[in-house]
């Protein structure tokens, strides 16, 4: 929260600053326009007083001096001279459908800014009225008090300001934004490393460093827990190995000993049955440890993949004949449904096998009453992916529970702990798909049987 404080404090300051610095600039390029607007040329109040001024009389004939007949030209301007009796006495650039003597009344008319439509302004002097006119489209027509040319020019001096407060705004938005993207940038990185599991650190300055601090504080304890979760997993996993191999030689001599006492003639038929029950039950322990090892070699990628072409549909035919040749209860048929024989997936043989074999073993286990095995071999519709799809009409599971069933037993993931079995088959089939590439896909119902599809890319 106070690292927001701090880049919202940041940002306002910021915006403070550009706004008043903008309005500084604006100030000073208004104040030029005007002051150098006002002495780049004169008022036609200016204008008049100058050529009355500069009107003088030499006998019987009036000379203007050439500073005012420049302000008359510059301006576009006419000038004349009209003395007490109403009479025009000398003229300058003078329109010709204008009188050349005027009445007390029209001089009156004129004085007040017009004459014939021509805004005309008056000085007088010694010598009688000075007139100046200008054109009648002229914006001295509007009477101001600043140049003409000045006034022409306002309204493309202030397109210039706006282009200029618009381009001003955009290279301050550029040089921010720029040094915005400078300091967010580590930032971001960071981010990314951290997705990524990789240790990271930003260096901590300018308004972001406190959230480079959290993300270096992140980045340790993430670093910290992965080591402890490292450490766990090594000393989980290197655990049941040591269990798995301790256990393996005195489990073999059990089912030694239990396979000779359960075939002598010599032991009495009560005592053979109970060997059988204790080789049967070794053989269900070691059956066991074998799939916990190897579950915990795939969970953490220890298991080495030996991969190769495989085809699905051979696979699959031995592996239901392997079934149908062990004696498989009455009550139970298979049917293998070879869609084409171009499946081909790069795998390790004996773990896709094992694969197929724990989803046939698990439609047998769950449904003791019997029911019939569809095994499938296709293409995904894309024809990208080759399908080993195995369906049974038996009892089936309840959607909601299909996500558990590919969590190890005693996962935090599990919604609810199982009750039938180790339940190791599923997610070692799960891990094995996910070991190639691929993935287990489960769908079920109460009542509608169950369909597990493993899913691989295609072997090119």
């Amino acid at each position: 929260m106070d690292g927001a404080a701090r880049i919202l404090r940041r940002y306002t300051g910021a915006s403070i600053l550009i706004a008043v610095f903008l309005l500084i600039v604006n100030y000073i390029i208004l104040g030029t326009f005007v002051f150098k607007g006002m002495n780049e040329g004169s008022s036609p109040v200016h204008v008049t007083q100058t050529v009355a001024e500069g009107l003088h009389k030499n006998g019987t004939s009036y000379t203007l001096e050439p500073n005012a007949q420049d302000w008359l030209q510059k301006s576009q301007a006419w000038a004349m001279l009209i003395t007490n009796d109403g009479k025009v006495v000398w003229e300058q650039a003078i329109p010709d459908q204008l009188p050349r003597a005027y009445s007390l009344a029209e001089v009156a008319q004129f004085s007040r800014n017009y004459l014939q439509d021509y805004p005309v302004f008056v000085w007088e002097n010694e010598m009688g009225l000075v007139v100046v006119g200008y054109p009648k489209d002229s914006l001295a027509k509007y009477q101001f008090h600043f140049p003409i040319s000045w006034i022409s020019d306002l309204p493309y001096r202030l397109l210039a300001l706006l282009f200029g407060n618009i381009l001003l705004a955009a290279l301050l938005s550029l040089f921010i934004g720029s040094r915005l993207i400078r300091a967010i940038r580590p930032l971001i990185s960071g981010i990314h490393a951290l997705s990524e599991d990789q240790h990271t650190h930003v260096e901590a300055k300018g308004m972001f460093s406190g959230i480079a601090k959290s993300i270096n504080h992140a980045s340790s304890l993430l670093q910290e827990k992965n080591a402890l979760l490292k450490a766990r997993d090594e000393a989980r996993s290197n655990w049941i190995a040591g269990i798995s191999h301790d256990i393996r030689t005195p489990l073999s001599m059990v089912l030694g000993y239990a396979s000779e006492l359960e075939e002598s003639n010599a032991v009495p038929y009560e005592q053979q049955q109970k060997a059988s029950i204790i080789r049967k039950q070794g053989e269900k322990l070691r059956s066991l440890v074998s799939d916990l090892n190897l579950v915990s070699m795939l969970e953490y990628e220890m298991q080495p993949i030996h991969t190769k072409p495989i085809r699905l549909s051979t696979l699959a035919r031995q592996i239901v004949t392997d079934f149908l040749n062990n004696d498989l209860a009455e009550s139970f048929t298979i049917e293998l449904d070879v869609t084409t024989e171009q499946c081909f997936v790069m795998g390790d043989e004996k773990l896709l096998g094992r694969a197929i074999t724990n989803l046939v073993q698990n439609s047998i286990v769950h449904n003791p009453s019997g029911c019939h095995i569809h095994v499938q071999t296709t293409l995904s519709a894309n024809q990208r992916n080759a399908l080993l799809i195995i369906t049974d009409n038996g009892k089936g599971i309840e959607p909601c529970m299909l996500p558990d069933l590919v969590e190890l037993p005693y996962s935090s993931k599990r919604k609810s702990p199982s009750h039938n079995g180790h339940g190791l088959g599923l997610p070692m089939v799960a891990r094995i798909a996910a070991a190639h590439h691929g993935r287990l896909l489960l769908s079920s119902d109460t009542g509608k049987g169950m369909t597990a599809e493993l899913c691989f890319p295609l072997s090119s």
